[in-house]
């Protein structure tokens, strides 16, 4: 049974995705951060310089492994969902953006720890990612409400409030454990969620 070409073009695509970020971890440990460049990291990955930026923004970008954030048409409709609980569904619309920045959050451990040990200057990178996502997540729900809405003011201030608590629930639940292992599943969401609406 043939494989349909769609599937075989997304496994062709990670492929050189993860061959650009693996060729970029060897050079920036090997040379360092400054010595490295996207040309460099495009020639040992062994693809030209316009496919080195069709995957990656920059050459941080291809070292961490990550891209601009982004939320699916389930993502959102998870936020339009029944119920009130628009914590619990704030929370798991930022997890999903920021998963969404890294191809395999929970392969983010060792050497990158090693990386951002050696350049903490990475982390820039990260934070921006991370608040890229927050914004994502701030637009979502401000496209709940329209412009003619009176507490439009009031509800924006709450979302920017749910959007920074979200923040702090999604870094709790992703801080990796004793063995540097990220856990990414939904269990772990969810409890962590929980943990913080019994604080709160």
């Amino acid at each position: 049974m043939q494989t349909p070409a769609a599937p075989r073009r997304e496994l062709n695509r990670r492929a050189t995705w993860r061959g650009i970020h693996a060729a970029a971890v060897t050079l920036v440990l090997s040379d360092g951060l400054s010595a490295t460049t996207a040309d460099s990291i495009a020639g040992h990955a062994g693809v030209s310089r316009r496919t080195f930026f069709n995957y990656f923004a920059t050459k941080e970008d291809a070292v961490l492994g990550t891209r601009a954030p982004r939320l699916d048409d389930d993502d959102l409709a998870a936020l339009a969902g029944p119920g009130g609980d628009d914590f619990g569904r704030v929370v798991r619309l930022m997890t999903a953006a920021v998963r969404s920045v890294f191809l395999d959050l929970p392969s983010f451990t060792l050497e990158h720890r090693r990386l951002l040990k050696r350049h903490p200057e990475l982390l820039a990178r990260i934070d921006a990612r991370v608040r890229e996502a927050e914004a994502l997540v701030h637009a979502a729900l401000g496209e709940r409400s329209s412009s003619a809405d009176p507490a439009r003011s009031e509800r924006a201030d709450s979302d920017r409030a749910l959007v920074l608590m979200a923040g702090a629930v999604m870094r709790f639940a992703f801080a990796p454990d004793a063995d540097g292992v990220i856990h990414d599943s939904p269990e772990v969401v969810d409890a962590a969620i929980e943990r913080f609406r019994g604080l709160l």
